[in-house]
């Protein structure tokens, strides 16, 4: 009897002192970080204004999620990146007619290579290329709303390996 008290006593400090641990708020940051600076994004790439459009909605999205405060410069944390390519290819295809074959949809593609660094330690906590994908339909939209997918879709990967990630 006294065996399983100690049991159940070991087992209850376990569980509530594990319960403690545990934190709901998505991201693993550490908690000396409370600020963070994201320069204008570099564009290697040959299409015009997609690092702007990135930079902008990384700054957009950083505000809503609210777990770090932007400021200009100097922040406890860096994200930087530059935009490596940009393509817009044919994705699926459909035949209109005997031995004729139409290409239905296209994918716009847009990388980036993004750091993520603290700056308190000096040390980056996310190196790494980062894809985002769109597509659009040929025949009812445009390559701008492939490309608008694209940066949503590369802005959202961004913040899953820097803020968001477990």
């Amino acid at each position: 009897m006294r065996k399983t008290l100690i049991i159940i006593e070991v087992f209850v400090l376990f569980l509530f002192n594990s319960c403690g641990i545990y934190t709901f708020s998505g991201s693993t940051l550490p908690t000396y970080l409370k600020t963070v600076d994201i320069p204008l994004f570099m564009n290697e790439s040959m299409e015009p204004d997609v690092a702007d459009e990135i930079t902008q909605l990384l700054n957009q999205q950083m505000l809503s999620y609210n777990l770090l405060r932007i400021v200009s410069e100097r922040g406890d944390a860096t994200i930087t990146g530059t935009v490596t390519s940009y393509s817009n290819t044919p994705y699926t295809f459909g035949a209109s007619a005997a031995k004729q074959v139409d290409v239905e949809q296209y994918m716009v593609s847009v990388t980036a290579n993004v750091q993520f660094i603290d700056n308190q330690k000096s040390k980056p906590l996310f190196e790494g290329s980062v894809t985002g994908e769109g597509t659009y339909d040929f025949k009812t939209e445009t390559e701008e709303t492939g490309r608008t997918k694209a940066v949503n879709d590369l802005v959202q990967r961004v913040l899953q390996n820097t803020i968001q990630s477990w």
